[in-house]
């Protein structure tokens, strides 16, 4: 059998894996030596049932040396050698069973190393609680090697002191605004005090929350403009169940990008873990920042973000419900604070009510939807005993709304962001809502024959409608319709729109690709488009009784290219020539 032989962990080396790809930055040693403190002072706490005093001190010399101690179950000379000599090996881990214990944060037994960024030598001077008449200092260098020296034991109190000294360039890390600031990111919602230890004796509390007492409302938002800088509207309270989480949610006070990057504060058994809420808030939840902490869920090994399992999805399930939960009260108790959410932040509410079923049940009588008979709520539209239409482009909705308005159709203009799946959607929530595109739409039926006396009025002009209208690819037809306000009505079926389209791409278009268009052009077969003029309107009536041709001409012509204008359709070169050109002779003929 072959000799086994053990690896060797080159120090240097593991250092820039932490330093350039483990960790992001150097910041995050404040956060280990917070951590490993928190974690000395639960191990006590479980060692020493009556033990309540755990605090953290920290004590600066500016720009040059600082020091983290805690008065927690300190190490052993056993256990220095045993957990931080060794890469990997924790002192929260169980080493009979090799499983974390639950009351620590910290996972990996890397964290310490992390001192190495800002510092050459970690100097740690303990005492366990397990034997008191001992104390000891560890000396680490970078270099992988480390010394370990008996202390006056009566000089070393219960715990750890860890001593850096700042490396060249990492003295900024060493000042007292800096390391309050970090203390506080990482730390704030530590049950325990974190002070700051003044060379005249004085402290401070750096990571004091505000107790929520009275007006606990006014509190918690001030709380939530110190994190986040932001004057919020409201609140949500966020408690899970189960017990995984709990924290706030701010609602933002504007509006934002559902694909925004947005900074949250998440933490792990009161330590900052990330900024980042995607693995754990629901997709659409980018109206909110949190402020969130759990204590159950496992952290990468850099811990920086959650690692993904079960209890993680279920977290996330959990948030998603309570947020949902709490809003569903709030349109029943604060139908005001609803309405202002709602107006803010309906592109993220819509999208909301697309994904979730309880969601939308709540919000849809509540969201404003665009129609040609002014806003309309989702309650309203529900409460409609006829059939819905909707249009899926803008130009649709703007070329039809007039016609549909005066047949009394509703027209819901569905081309923003989510209104067409909630349309869907509302008709799979109620069997009565029957909402149609706009294709699906009979225009014909709105369009009545007028009677027999017209056809022989109107014939000679009808005649030069025809004529006048064929070089635009387009027919002339005498109806009758509402509104008796609209002369004409332009209508082409989906062919005769792409052919439009591609007409007015290959005036703009390159000769290389002008070849192109005229061959996709040539392939659109059953282009149909129509204008139809409306007897029932005076002027159409006044032209037809006309007895000049030449002024029939002009005037159809400027009533085809207008309505093309209002339809929003694309005009082609020659359409807006003959605009120019007939507003001019019909101004001199007006003129003479």
């Amino acid at each position: 059998m072959a000799e086994p032989f053990i690896f060797k962990v080159n120090l240097g080396g593991m250092i820039d894996i932490l330093a350039n790809h483990l960790y992001s930055s150097p910041d995050v040693f404040v956060r280990e030596l917070l951590q490993n403190g928190t974690d000395a002072i639960s191990a006590r706490k479980l060692a020493e049932p009556q033990f309540k005093e755990g605090q953290i001190e920290i004590c600066i010399q500016e720009q040059e040396r600082l020091s983290f101690s805690d008065n927690g179950t300190g190490l052993t000379e056993q256990e220095i050698h045993q957990f931080l000599a060794v890469i990997g090996q924790s002192s929260k881990r169980d080493l009979q069973t090799g499983r974390i214990l639950e009351d620590y944060i910290g996972r990996f037994g890397i964290g310490m190393l992390s001192c190495f960024m800002v510092t050459d030598k970690i100097v740690m001077r303990t005492k366990s609680i397990k034997d008191s008449s001992h104390a000891w200092e560890f000396c680490g260098s970078p270099d992988g090697t480390y010394s370990i020296a008996p202390l006056p034991p009566e000089e070393v109190p219960a715990g750890t002191k860890v001593i850096l000294q700042a490396k060249h360039g990492c003295e900024d890390y060493f000042r007292e605004e800096k390391i309050c600031a970090l203390v506080r990111y990482f730390g704030l919602p530590l049950p325990f005090p974190v002070l700051l230890c003044r060379e005249d004796g004085s402290q401070k509390r750096i990571n004091q929350l505000p107790e929520l007492q009275g007006d606990s409302s006014r509190q918690i938002l001030a709380l939530g403009k110190e994190l986040f800088e932001t004057d919020f509207m409201s609140y949500i309270p966020l408690e899970s169940k189960t017990g995984l989480f709990s924290g706030v949610a701010y609602v933002m006070p504007h509006a934002v990008s559902l694909h925004a990057k947005n900074t949250h504060r998440i933490y792990l058994k009161n330590m900052l873990l990330t900024e980042d809420g995607e693995s754990i808030l629901p997709k659409w939840s980018g109206f909110l920042r949190c402020f969130l902490n759990t204590s159950r869920l496992r952290p990468t090994a850099s811990r920086e973000n959650f690692y993904e399992d079960e209890m993680l999805a279920q977290a996330r399930e959990e948030l998603s419900q309570c947020i949902s939960d709490y809003l569903t009260d709030l349109s029943g108790k604060n139908p005001e604070l609803m309405q202002k959410i709602i107006q803010i932040h309906f592109m993220a509410i819509k999208s909301m009510a697309c994904e979730d079923d309880h969601f939308f049940r709540t919000f849809i009588p509540f969201l404003k939807f665009e129609t040609n008979m002014g806003e309309r709520s989702g309650k309203d539209l529900l409460a409609e005993t006829e059939k819905v239409s909707y249009a899926a482009e803008m130009n649709q909705f703007h070329r039809t709304s007039a016609l549909m308005l005066s047949q009394n159709q509703l027209l819901v203009n569905a081309c923003y962001v989510y209104d067409k799946q909630l349309l869907h959607k509302m008709q799979e929530y109620d069997d009565s809502f029957f909402a149609v595109p706009l294709e699906y739409v009979t225009f014909e039926e709105f369009l009545q024959d007028p009677p027999a006396e017209a056809f022989r009025k109107a014939r000679t002009f009808l005649e030069i409608a025809q004529k006048t209208l064929r070089q635009f690819d387009c027919d002339a037809e005498l109806k009758a319709f509402s509104p008796e306000q609209l002369p004409v009505f332009y209508m082409l079926n989906e062919n005769a729109d792409i052919k439009r389209e591609i007409q007015h791409s290959q005036e703009n278009a390159h000769d290389l690709f002008r070849s192109m268009l005229n061959a996709f052009a040539e392939e659109v077969q059953d282009s149909k488009a129509a204008l139809f003029l409306n007897w029932n309107n005076p002027l159409i009536q006044k032209l037809a009784g006309l007895d000049n041709p030449q002024q029939q001409k002009l005037c159809l012509e400027i009533l085809y290219v207008q309505n093309l204008l209002t339809g929003r359709f694309p005009l082609r070169g020659d359409e807006m020539a003959l605009l120019n050109q007939d507003l001019i002779q019909l101004i001199e003929w007006g003129i003479g």
